[in-house]
Order: C-alpha cells, then sequence, then structure tokens
C-alpha cells in the first residue's frame, strides 16, 4: 500500500473510533440533561476531566502551542470547543440523544464541507456535491421527526444542534487551515474551554452538580471529558491532518449508527420511519463521499 493509501487507511480507523464514541456521547449527555445537569455542567464536568487527562500534552508541546498562538486556539475554542459544547448540551435539553446523534454531525459534514471552499480552497467533485446534497436531505428527514414524527416538539433542539453542527464543521477546517496538531491543539482547547466555562459555573454556585450523585457526575465527566474529549476528538483530528477537512466533516456521519442504536437500546427512544429513513441516507450519502469521490483543489 502506497504512503496515501496507508494515511487514509489510518485515517479512516481514526474517524471512525471518533464517530462511534461520539455516538454514545449523545446518549450520555441526553441522560445527563434529563437527570437535571444544565448545559454548563455539562460542559464544565466535559472540559474539566480532559483538562485533567490533557494537562501533560500540553505542556509537552508548550513551544509548538507559543507559536500557535493564543488566538487561534480561543478560535478553536469556539468552534470545537466550550461553544460546540454549550450548543450540543442545550440542544439535548430540547431533542432527544438519536437527534444529538443525528442532527449535529450530519450538519457538520456538510457545513465542514461547505467552509473548506473559501479557508482551504477545497472545492467538492461533482460526486461529492451530489453526495452532500443527500446528506442534507437525511438532515431534513430527522428534522421532521421533530415536527411530525416520533418525537414531535424536538424541532426546537434540533436547530440548535444544527448550531452545534455549523461551528464543528469549522472546528474541523481551522484545524486542517492552521496546521495544528492534532493532539497539542486538542490539548489546548480543552484547558482553555475549562477555564472559559469555571469561573462563571462557579460564580453560579457549581449548578447542579453538588446536589447530583457524585456516580453520576463521575460518569458524565469520564464519558464525555476523557473518552469523547480527550481521546475521540484527538484521533479526529488527526484524522483530518491525515484525510483531509471534507473527507473527515464526512466521516462524522458515521455517528448517527452508534447514536440511534444506543439511543434506541439504552434511553427505550423510539425509532420513527422519518428518522430512520433520514438515517439511512445520510449515512449511505457519506459512505459515497468518502470512498468514491474525491476534491478538487481551486487554483
Amino acid at each position: 500500500m502506497t504512503g496515501p493509501g496507508r494515511n487514509v487507511l489510518i485515517g479512516l480507523i481514526f474517524g471512525v473510533a471518533a464517530a462511534l464514541t461520539w455516538g454514545g456521547q449523545a446518549v450520555v449527555a441526553r441522560s445527563g440533561a434529563v437527570a437535571g445537569y444544565s448545559p454548563l455542567d455539562l460542559a464544565v464536568l466535559r472540559y474539566s476531566f480532559a483538562a485533567l487527562v490533557l494537562l501533560p500534552f500540553a505542556w509537552r508541546a508548550r513551544r509548538v502551542l507559543a507559536e500557535i498562538g493564543l488566538p487561534k486556539l480561543m478560535g478553536l475554542v469556539a468552534t470545537g470547543g466550550a461553544a460546540n459544547a454549550l450548543l450540543f448540551g442545550w440542544g439535548l435539553v430540547h431533542a432527544p440523544a438519536s437527534h444529538g446523534g443525528t442532527v449535529a454531525p450530519i450538519t457538520a459534514a456538510v457545513m465542514g464541507a461547505v467552509l473548506a471552499v473559501p479557508l482551504l480552497g477545497e472545492r467538492p467533485t461533482r460526486g461529492r456535491a451530489i453526495a452532500l446534497g443527500f446528506i442534507a436531505c437525511g438532515v431534513l428527514l430527522i428534522g421532521y421527526d421533530g415536527i411530525g414524527g416520533s418525537h414531535p416538539g424536538a424541532w426546537r433542539g434540533d436547530i440548535i444542534l444544527m448550531g452545534a453542527g455549523t461551528v464543528w464543521g469549522a472546528f474541523t477546517v481551522l484545524l486542517r487551515r492552521w496546521r495544528i496538531p492534532a493532539l497539542a491543539g486538542n490539548a489546548a482547547m480543552c484547558i482553555l474551554s475549562a477555564l472559559v466555562l469555571l469561573p462563571p459555573w462557579l460564580l453560579l454556585g457549581g449548578g447542579a452538580v453538588p446536589h447530583m450523585p457524585w456516580e453520576s457526575s463521575l460518569l458524565q465527566g469520564f464519558a464525555q471529558g476523557v473518552l469523547s474529549s480527550a481521546i475521540a476528538t484527538t484521533l479526529y483530528a488527526r484524522a483530518g491532518e491525515l484525510m483531509g477537512a471534507t473527507r473527515t466533516a464526512c466521516l462524522t456521519t458515521m455517528v448517527p449508527v452508534a447514536a440511534v442504536l444506543m439511543s434506541v437500546l439504552i434511553l427505550d427512544e423510539p425509532l420513527g420511519v422519518a428518522k430512520l429513513a433520514g438515517v439511512v441516507l445520510a449515512v449511505s450519502a457519506m459512505l459515497v463521499a468518502v470512498l468514491f469521490t474525491g476534491r478538487r483543489v481551486q487554483a
């Protein structure tokens, strides 16, 4: 296997592992929202745990991070970090886990490809553009499930989740544009996100966390902070380095498979026809976009 082919294969493995982990994250975050945690509570638990795990890596890469500069690192916080976590948690207050694990990542796939055109000069081929169109149709079908399907009224959360997906698509493109090393960039993003979120959270008295069982808070912090933010996000960022922003953004639509299955098996959420059709359409189009189409670089 040639070097480029090996990179794509390794990137595919990393990306799928990250996607499956994030599918589970939607279930954990939804259970936290139902239990009474606020979006800020969930974001603080997520990034506090992630920061503790990633602090040694940030220290080791301190010279690299100094060269990148605080403005760019805060740009990651404003896209893949604190802003994304708050929007995602807020969306799950109104929408089920299956929507959190579908609407956000599918939107990220489309917006990542759209933003890659002006920021990276990566213009999708006609085949990939068509595939992205089908992915967008999948979002609409899932959104219909939040209007007249199995979860009427969830459309409010779906709109917020689309915002979370949009900023995540921007995060994907910025990592590639600024050529930020995966592990160092994610470590800095998580630490800075914790520093941004902790002061207002402490001023509010720690939210609901002091009143919750410590086992529940530990689960939220470990699942969302260690697994999803520290490990999965680093794998995802590395996949972007190996495969390119557009292909990696498309790969996140593997998240719906895990999210829908786990939401049905663990949370007993109903599997509506519109939602199932939307997931099947979006994932099928993702596979076409990743495996059978390419991208052109603008002259």
